[in-house]
């Protein structure tokens, strides 16, 4: 045979692809189960992510104007907690704040703890000026309403579900598995296990290749049928 008549492995590969055509069979399947699935749908964020403008660190919201008087001693107006709701900063108050919280109407940044000396119940001295907007994550920062966050025909891993979760997507529309039956042919094939290795017969091999395509199937999302070895 002429080495020159051989098609590349690139051009074989394109042909096949040619010939591969998708199912178009969905699965409506639960958010925790569609690990290794394909989508089947775009997911558009209904909601923006953060949904409110939160802290970023365990610390205090405040407001830089007030930072300038008092030589940086604020009053303690409100504790906010992620979950709770948060009041307005009225002027000359800082909030203590926890990662998650809602920053509340009025605070354009936020100090991290080990910045502000607690003087007592009731004052704190912050010991540095913040940069406007310090540790604030905004509404909408991660994800904007009606962006396409996960598109069709993208394969769902760990970082991929979170993201869907995130939007609020308990069940997906996912592709159904390929169906691939795999089958060995060859007299000299054994299964390991059956017989030992001293006791192989002249022209015998262990079946390697079935357990090595089964693995490769699976991880490719595929329902493999296991139909053994053919003579």
């Amino acid at each position: 045979m002429n080495p020159s008549s051989l098609l590349s492995l690139d051009d074989a590969l394109h042909k096949l692809l040619l010939c591969a055509k998708p199912l178009n069979r969905v699965s409506n399947v639960s958010t925790f189960k569609a690990d290794g699935c394909v989508l089947a749908q775009d997911l558009v964020s209904a909601i923006q992510v953060p949904s409110f403008d939160n802290s970023a660190m365990d610390g205090y919201a405040l407001r830089l104007a007030d930072l300038s008087l008092n030589d940086g001693v604020l009053k303690l107006g409100q504790r906010i907690l992620a979950g709770h709701a948060a009041s307005t900063l009225n002027k000359g108050e800082a909030a203590r704040i926890f990662t998650g919280a809602p920053v509340p109407l009025g605070a354009d940044a936020v100090v991290m703890q080990e910045d502000v000396e607690t003087l007592d119940a009731e004052q704190v001295r912050v010991s540095v000026v913040p940069p406007a907007g310090q540790w604030i994550r905004r509404r909408g920062e991660d994800v904007a309403s009606g962006t396409v966050v996960l598109a069709r025909g993208e394969r769902l891993g760990s970082a991929a579900l979170g993201l869907a979760a995130s939007i609020g997507f308990d069940h997906l529309q996912v592709s159904r598995s390929v169906r691939v039956a795999l089958f060995s042919t060859g007299d000299e094939l054994v299964m390991p296990g059956t017989v030992a290795p001293a006791d192989m017969p002249p022209g015998a091999i262990y079946n390697s290749n079935r357990f090595c395509l089964r693995s490769l199937l699976k991880r490719l999302g595929c329902d493999v049928t296991d139909l053994g070895i053919v003579p």
